[in-house]
This record gives C-alpha cells, sequence and structure tokens, in this order.
C-alpha cells in the first residue's frame, strides 16, 4: 500500500530538511518528488512557522525531480498549506 501527501517539510536524519511538492511511502522509502533543501528557514518562531509558506527570509536549494529517503532515516513530515507555497 503506497501512502502519499501533498505539499510537506520533510526532516529526515543528518540534519537534511526539505519541502516537498508531494510525498509518497511506499513501505521502505519515502520519495520526495520535486524537492528543494531548506537552506535557512528565515523564520522567527521556528520551522512550523513554514507550513504557511516561505518568509521573505527563507532561502531554498534548487529542486531536485526526485529524492529517495530509506524510512529508518526519517524523523518528521510536516503537511504544508498547498496555495502558500510559489510553484518552482
Amino acid at each position: 500500500m503506497t501512502t502519499t501527501w501533498g505539499m510537506t517539510i520533510v526532516m529526515a536524519t543528518a540534519g537534511h530538511v526539505w519541502a516537498a511538492r508531494s510525498v509518497t511511502y511506499d513501505g521502505t522509502f519515502y520519495h520526495l518528488h520535486d524537492a528543494r533543501i531548506i537552506r535557512r528557514w528565515g523564520t522567527k518562531q521556528g520551522l512550523n512557522q513554514l507550513v504557511n509558506g516561505p518568509t521573505k527570509d527563507t532561502v531554498l536549494d534548487e529542486p531536485a525531480p526526485l529524492v529517495t529517503v530509506v524510512a529508518p532515516a526519517m524523523i518528521a513530515l510536516i503537511p504544508c498549506s498547498e496555495g502558500r507555497w510559489p510553484s518552482w
């Protein structure tokens, strides 16, 4: 069974934090689609402030079409407001 999320902030081990257009989980791997590393959060209230979209101070890397993360490396998935994130 595959589980799918829409726009999501993804946290993994080694300090990796992405903003992904969608995430699917196949039981072994999390597949992050159109994912961008969040280089700088640019928030005053922590990472959760980004659920409503990036701030003017948020810095994102260029998007990768697909990032695959093995399940044991996953720390958290934070669903976001779809319409508040710009397209890339």
